[in-house]
């Protein structure tokens, strides 16, 4: 076994040989795709398959008071209502305005105060997208309130930022992308106790 060392870590280098991408299966929101690929010692070959899709954004919307902004809404895969942050396709012309996009017709509040915290890849086994996080503080409502699909039925909450930890711990936040989201702020800012 090695030492990691991080400054020596090039995930980039070193590629399989990838060969020409045929569509599998094509829907609204992802594309299956299967690709031959090579390893560089060229001892494993084979068609490889991939899920590929935009980018997707979250947003952790802090009120003035230190509440966090929550949605609530029915998840198809699970087949159940799943409470979550506001988040999406990042569909606008960039990452932040797509983040914006999503609060304001989500949750029909906006901000004027906007921080990039990261992102995470939502499962590099077999998907090619990012999911970014943004904060956003200080929301307020937007006049025209809720913008919601037609396809979509969310209600609002909000929680204290404080008792975050406490609903992540019990899998009433349990969603991979807003654990995720959480955990770099927390990373970040720590747990504020009240």
């Amino acid at each position: 076994m090695q030492e990691f060392r991080p400054e020596n870590y090039h995930p980039d280098s070193d590629l399989w040989e990838e060969g020409e991408k045929k569509s599998a299966f094509k829907t609204p929101i992802f594309e299956l795709v299967s690709v031959p690929k090579v390893s560089p010692d060229k001892t494993i070959s084979g068609n490889f398959f991939k899920v590929e899709s935009k980018d997707w954004v979250n947003v952790i919307a802090l009120t003035q008071d230190e509440n966090v902004i929550l949605i609530d809404q029915y998840r198809h895969g699970m087949h159940s209502y799943c409470l979550e942050i506001p988040g999406g396709i990042a569909e606008k012309n960039s990452i932040l305005e797509s983040a914006q996009a999503e609060l304001r017709e989500e949750t029909g509040f906006v901000s004027d105060d906007w921080e990039y915290l990261g992102k995470v890849s939502a499962n590099p086994a077999f998907m090619n997208n990012w999911c970014h996080t943004y904060i956003a503080r200080n929301v307020y409502p937007h006049p025209g309130g809720q913008d919601l699909d037609e396809s979509e039925q969310i209600e609002v909450y909000q929680y204290p930022l404080n008792k975050i930890p406490e609903i992540l711990e019990k899998n009433i936040l349990h969603h991979a992308m807003v654990v995720a989201a959480f955990g770099l702020f927390f990373l970040k800012y720590g747990e504020k106790k009240k």
